[in-house]
């Protein structure tokens, strides 16, 4: 029977689950720029901890680029989805998980059209990825309308689309989204024949919960079954960790 936190919080999954981790806005509070989050320290011990106790079956699926996702967790040993499931990454658990078919990044003009748009608009920013870019309108909140309107004339008539984030509109490839990366995770070893639990806190993160839930497992939303965000994610993945058998070291009797 699956154990519980607070009566408020999901139950808690037993040691055959696999952890698919959103991570701004679930495992770390939104910041005001991209790169002002603040990271728990305690959060790669954690991961760590849970990839320990599950079989290395945990991945970040994040919008951010691998290289830094990888330098905000510390590197834990965990997989990584990144860039909405783009760019797949297992080396961190050893395992030997081919990668997704490579999308056509936008062009050179598109990056620099971009950038003449930010500069045009103080307060706006300009966050590059591999494979598609995000104009970030917190600080300027009246200009969201303006720049996803920017967006979607670049990306009409081509294998680009346009999502909503936090505050913020990003262009990328189509046929890539966390629900993607979810499943394809899910085919392969540590994650297969494992029950999924997806958590994330933005409508990006819903693709993954509904493949989450089509291969048995759960998806749950921040804030609505988690209350306090993140904080609250962090206690119930930290009762997680505890509530998970040791794993064995190998040559023990």
């Amino acid at each position: 029977m699956p154990q519980t936190t607070r009566s408020d919080l999901p139950p808690l999954p037993g040691p055959q689950a696999a952890l698919f981790l959103d991570f701004d806005g679930t495992l770390i509070e939104i910041a005001p720029r991209p790169d002002a989050v603040v990271v728990p320290p305690e959060l790669p011990a954690l991961l760590a901890r849970l990839s320990a106790g599950l079989g290395g079956a945990v991945a970040i699926v994040t919008g951010r680029g691998l290289d830094v996702a990888r330098q905000l967790t510390g590197a834990p040993p965990v997989g990584f989805a990144c860039e909405h499931g783009t760019v797949i990454d297992a080396s961190g658990i050893g395992a030997a998980i081919p990668p997704l078919p490579e999308p056509a990044g936008p062009p050179d003009e598109w990056r620099e059209a971009a950038a003449a748009f930010v500069a045009a608009r103080p307060g706006m920013l300009l966050e590059h990825k591999n494979f598609g870019f995000v104009l970030h309108f917190r600080a300027v909140p009246e200009r969201g309308e303006e720049a996803q309107a920017f967006l979607l004339r670049l990306a009409e008539g081509t294998h680009f689309q346009v999502i909503p984030a936090h505050a913020a509109f990003e262009l990328r490839p189509r046929g890539s989204d966390k629900g993607v990366a979810t499943d394809w995770l899910m085919r392969h070893p540590p994650f297969a024949g494992r029950i999924p639990v997806f958590i994330g806190d933005d409508v990006t993160d819903e693709d993954g919960m509904r493949a989450a839930r089509a291969h048995g497992g759960e998806g749950y939303r921040v804030p609505e079954r988690f209350p306090a965000g993140p904080a609250d994610v962090l206690e119930w993945l930290t009762r997680l960790a505890e509530s998970l058998p040791a794993p064995r070291v190998q040559g023990a009797a």
